[in-house]
């Protein structure tokens, strides 16, 4: 079964294990020109989620992406062979890079990297996770082991490879932790 997006300048079909949540706006399936996932469900999204221009999913094999509802993803480019948890409401600015590895190559091109090889030995096994109500800056880098608490914030620029406490900003490369919003 082909699956193309009426609007898409690009010439390739949806993959079958993407699914994508009503309403959610996907700019092109250029989206996915390195996207080699397996898995059951290499991309699920929730519903009203907003997928722009310049957002890429650079999964290897074993590489899945679930993302929550009422999500913005605004070029952000996600290369993983692990899995890559977003909660509900996240938004993710410009040019962010959310990778299991030092290097945010496609997955060919990888070469025998411990998180690409503890991914595939542990599927499911979350690499990236980012909470509900959680923002992060343009150009931020979340590496593998990133676990942003709901209510987070990363600071434009960022580096984060550790745990986030909820409600936490983050800042600087390394990331550090400048404040702590109390709800």
């Amino acid at each position: 079964m082909t699956r193309y997006l009426d609007h898409d300048w690009f010439p390739e079909s949806l993959p079958e294990n993407v699914i994508l949540g009503e309403r959610t706006w996907l700019y092109s399936t250029y989206a996915f020109r390195h996207y080699q996932s397996r898995q059951p469900f290499g991309l699920k999204t929730g519903h009203d989620c907003g997928l722009y221009h310049g957002t890429f999913f650079d999964l290897g094999p074993a590489g899945e992406v679930a993302i929550g509802n009422y999500c913005t993803l605004v070029g952000a480019i996600i290369c993983s062979n692990g899995r890559v948890e977003i909660g509900n409401y996240a938004f993710i600015a410009h040019e962010v890079v959310l990778a299991d590895s030092f290097a945010a190559l496609p997955y060919f091109q990888q070469q025998d990297s411990s998180a690409a090889v503890s991914a595939v030995e542990a599927p499911g096994k979350a690499c990236i996770l980012i909470g509900d109500n959680v923002w992060i800056g343009a150009r931020a880098v979340l590496l593998g082991g990133a676990c942003i608490g709901a209510g987070g914030i990363v600071g434009a620029a960022s580096v984060v490879d550790f745990h986030v406490p909820p409600g936490s900003i983050v800042a600087g490369n390394p990331a550090r932790i400048v404040k702590t919003i109390n709800r």
